[in-house]
């Protein structure tokens, strides 16, 4: 009696194919090295953390080998990468719609990302989506090309660092497709041809990083005329605007030019002199209300700053200055003034 027993093979085939992991990243492809890796090269946009600036315009310029080169039998041998290949790009990371974003102090902010190409201009990109097509260039031709990265008009950064980390990927396209012809389009992500094309994988991982430093700015205050009765005390009063990044609390501090430790109004001729007192409170929360005393700074985050420049959303401080009545008994002048200088720093 004799046992048989089979054994059975099973080959699986799939369509993997070779990718690039821009191991020659600054070069024209002609060395010694695999076909694939001779197609792509990211130069430069993972060396470092990109710091930018947050006031003035945010460019990570860096450069793209996009080519293919001739099979001759031997991957090993130097065969120049000639031919020019179109491709796609797609930046993943946290977003939403239009938006990247970016954390923070403030927490998430949105920003925008573009592509600029030299043919093609600056063309926006969305988070996690494949973008429109660039071309590549022949003979392994480094093309020079940007990330512009905007922060919204309508953002107020919180003083600190904002930082967020993506992915970079590349697609080839496939070189005989017809952007006319539905039944043979040009693919480049979605391409199921393995041969003539390849695709950058692991993606390219950069961070960039924007400082934003503390900004404030006192406006809206103007000259005050104030006419006195001599009959009671006097009260005048004018809002004005304290504009922080962010929002963020602020001291003040208010001087008197003839004063030392007092608020003084100084008589036209020099002799005289009057005390005034001064109060300062918030339009806005947290509400909070206090006497100043004369070159001493107000702290302890009693007030926050309008998060819109020039408090576009209405003054949110207000100045009142006190005359008691007893200081006007038998004025020696008839005019009677004092420079008032406020300053105010982040808290």
């Amino acid at each position: 009696m004799k046992l048989l027993k089979y054994l059975t093979l099973l080959i699986f085939l799939n369509n993997a194919y070779a990718q690039s992991s821009n191991s020659h990243p600054c070069g024209d492809g002609s060395g010694i090295m695999p076909v694939h890796e001779k197609a792509i090269g990211i130069c430069n946009l993972d060396t470092q953390v990109h710091s930018l600036p947050a006031d003035a315009g945010k460019i990570i310029p860096f450069s793209i080998r996009s080519c293919w080169a001739d099979w001759t039998g031997n991957e090993w041998v130097t065969a120049y990468c000639r031919h020019t290949r179109s491709y796609t790009i797609e930046v993943r990371g946290s977003g939403s719609g239009d938006y990247f974003f970016l954390s923070g102090p403030g927490g998430n902010i949105p920003v925008q990302f573009s592509f600029r190409h030299p043919t093609s201009g600056a063309a926006p990109l969305r988070p996690n989506t494949e973008s429109t097509r660039f071309e590549g260039a022949a003979n392994g031709v480094q093309t020079p090309v940007e990330f512009l990265v905007t922060i919204p008009e309508d953002i107020q950064l919180q003083a600190g660092t904002y930082q967020g980390t993506f992915d970079f990927y590349l697609y080839q396209c496939n070189p005989w497709g017809d952007p006319n012809n539905p039944w043979n389009p040009i693919q480049c992500k979605d391409s199921n041809n393995t041969s003539e094309r390849t695709e950058l994988y692991p993606p390219i991982s950069f961070t960039i990083q924007i400082g934003a430093e503390a900004q404030i700015q006192i406006s809206g205050l103007e000259d005050m005329i104030i006419t006195s009765n001599t009959s009671s005390d006097i009260d005048a009063e004018q809002s004005f605007c304290v504009y922080t990044s962010g929002g963020v609390g602020f001291n003040l501090r208010a001087e008197s030019a003839h004063g030392n430790g007092n608020f003084v109004l100084r008589g036209q001729a020099g002799i005289d002199t009057i005390n005034y007192e001064l109060q300062v409170q918030s339009l806005s929360p947290p509400l909070a209300t206090t006497w100043l005393q004369e070159g001493v700074t107000a702290t302890g985050g009693l007030w926050h700053g309008s998060n819109r420049e020039n408090c576009a959303d209405g003054e949110n401080m207000l100045l009142n200055v006190h005359i008691p009545a007893n200081g006007l008994v038998d004025p020696a002048d008839s005019q009677y003034s004092d420079t008032l200088t406020l300053t105010v720093e982040i808290e």
